[in-house]
């Protein structure tokens, strides 16, 4: 019996020292008073909610969509997102950051994507988030096919009814261009043919100091369903010429290694697309008339043996530079400051800065059909609208500042004309969902807003003119679209009470039947002119995360009509992602208060 109660008191013991009360043989552990029964009750996650999870984008934007997707979390340090880059979607790849900013590059080639026509034809792509915690949420990007809009702009006509000649279009420069660029756009109808049938020609040449075919420095053909280049029967011009759209056409020359018996060099590109590897030599059957370079530019339509009752051949947007690069401007027309019906001619207007050569040309206005966003540009990649055409985009994530373009004038502008393209898309709200403006503004020798000699204010859903309460702007305004706007001003007679007179036309229609004084409130820091033009967007109060105010071919003149350019930028000089900012890039030509503003591409 004492071995016995030996063992039993041992094993009563060992279960005591593992937390028994020792009493029994068949004890366990009391845990009712262990340390565990003291500590805290393990934390209950709250999940993540989400907020802006919608977005849309039409087939036709070649530019990454930006978004920001909110994400609010009482737990502490998990309201952020899970990061994602480059993750493959069903029509793009998506990448997002912990603070929910994010791009999607929407894939425009997809068959699926392509296919889709008009707003009302979408489909959507969708990707899955999660929050820190593993909260998940999905993000849905509504994609739409793109609208048409048909718009107008204005463009030299040419026509051939005369028996003994052809219709032309011919510009004569002061003296030899020695190398530079011409860039213009085209549209030749399908119509282009005699009665009987025959087919006929359109042509882009560039003449030196003779005008003879032969002796042209280069003469583009545009025949009824190719492009020839004459007297070049070694170059086979691959690039397919469709009637009745609009056409890019650029070409360079270069006769500073020209003599009596070398050549200039020539290139031409069409739509975008270079016709040789290599820059070739001028046809022109007598060197000498083209060894200084180009005199003369002429576009023609028929010839001088039949007419051509029913055709029309379409020039626009024509720029002629004094070096191949394009910077330095010598001659541009757009056409768009004359009367529809006006003769370029000069033996029918006196006014033309064309030469007497011209014949059968008068100003017409021309329907364009486009995508929606387009405004008066023709062509592909030239003009807003236009897929590749670069654009100055403003943006505002700033909260003490604005997004802004500033350009400053050497000396005040005593009375001019702007013309600018513009497009704000429907984006522009804060975070809360306060709409903001955009804004397109002439100043003196003061930029403070109650000094503007005018600012046109475009807001959520109209426009405004900024302290101008007496003038109800009646043109409808329509987000993401592009707009022209025109602003003349005359401060000839303004002094230090009396401020200058402006008139505002957008999309061709004035705001006012008659001229109006600028609202500044010192006459005597407007007095002078222009000194500044400035476009902006936002405020300094708040930012607009997602959101673009696009400018494109701003344009000034130092007269009301619209003829003595003293400054223009159509933004294509540029590189996409430069910054215009010149504390950001030191080549800009941009005052330093132009903040959040960069080279795009649409």
């Amino acid at each position: 019996m004492k071995m016995k109660l030996l063992t039993v008191s041992i094993l009563a013991a060992t279960l005591a020292a593992c937390g028994g009360d020792g009493d029994d043989v068949f004890d366990v552990p009391d845990v009712s008073n262990s340390s565990s029964s003291s500590s805290s009750t393990p934390a209950v996650n709250t999940p993540a909610t989400f907020g802006n999870l919608t977005a849309t984008i039409t087939n036709s934007t070649e530019d990454d969509l930006a978004g920001t997707v909110s994400v609010s979390d009482s737990d502490s340090g998990e309201a952020t997102i899970q990061p994602l880059t480059d993750e493959s979607t069903m029509y793009g790849t998506f990448s997002i950051s912990a603070d929910g900013s994010w791009l999607y590059s929407l894939d425009t080639s997809d068959t699926t994507v392509a296919s889709l026509s008009g707003a009302e034809d979408s489909i959507v792509d969708t990707v899955e988030l999660q929050s820190a915690d593993g909260t998940a949420a999905t993000l849905e990007i509504t994609i739409t096919g793109a609208d048409t809009v048909v718009s107008t702009t204005q463009a030299a006509r040419i026509t051939d009814n005369m028996i003994d000649d052809a219709g032309e279009l011919r510009y004569k420069f002061g003296e030899a261009i020695s190398q530079g660029k011409l860039t213009l756009s085209f549209l030749k109808d399908d119509k282009a043919e005699t009665e009987d049938g025959t087919a006929k020609d359109a042509y882009i040449g560039l003449y030196g100091s003779s005008t003879s075919t032969s002796q042209a420095m280069v003469d583009l053909r545009i025949q009824a369903d190719k492009y020839v280049i004459r007297d070049q029967d070694g170059i086979d011009v691959d690039i397919p010429f469709v009637p009745g759209e609009w056409t890019d056409v650029e070409m360079t020359w270069d006769a500073s290694g020209a003599s009596d018996s070398v050549t200039p060099l020539v290139t031409i590109t069409i739509n975008g697309v270079s016709v040789t590897t290599e820059p070739f030599s001028s046809a022109s059957s007598i060197p000498t008339t083209v060894q200084g370079g180009v005199e003369t530019l002429v576009f023609k339509l028929g010839d001088n043996g039949s007419t051509i009752p029913h055709a029309a051949f379409y020039v626009d947007n024509v720029k002629v530079y004094s070096d191949k690069d394009g910077a330095t401007l010598a001659f541009e027309d757009d056409f768009e400051s004359y009367t529809v019906g006006a003769s370029l001619d000069p033996e029918e207007d006196a006014a033309s800065v064309y030469h007497n050569n011209t014949a059968e040309v008068v100003v017409a206005s021309v329907s364009v059909t486009e995508e929606q966003g387009s405004g008066g540009g023709t062509g592909g990649g030239t003009g807003p609208g236009n897929a590749g055409n670069k654009i100055a985009k403003i943006t505002d994530n700033m909260i003490d500042d604005a997004g802004e373009l500033r350009y400053k004038f050497d000396s005040a502008i005593e009375k001019g004309k702007l013309s600018v393209a513009f497009l704000k898309d429907d984006n522009a709200e804060t975070a809360d969902g306060s709409a903001k403006d955009a804004y397109i503004g002439l100043f003196g020798s003061s930029t403070s807003t109650s000094k503007a000699i005018v600012d046109l204010r475009i807001q959520a859903d109209k426009y405004a003119i900024r302290d101008q309460d007496g003038i109800d702007v009646a043109v409808p305004y329509a987000p993401d679209v592009w707009n022209n706007v025109e602003v003349t001003w005359d401060a000839s007679a303004a002094d230090a009470s009396t401020t200058p007179m402006l008139t505002i036309t957008i999309n061709g229609v004035s705001v006012t039947v008659d001229p109006f004084a600028s609202a500044s409130s010192s006459p005597s820091e407007v007095m002078e002119g222009v000194e500044y033009i400035i476009f902006k967007f936002g405020d300094n109060g708040s930012t607009i995360p997602t959101a673009v105010y696009s400018v494109d071919d701003v344009k000034v003149f130092s007269d009301l009509a619209g003829t003595a350019v003293v400054f223009e930028d159509d933004f294509e000089a540029y590189g996409v992602g430069d910054s215009l900012d010149p504390d950001v890039n030191a080549d800009s030509i941009y005052h330093s208060n132009s903040a959040e503003v960069v080279v795009g591409q649409e």
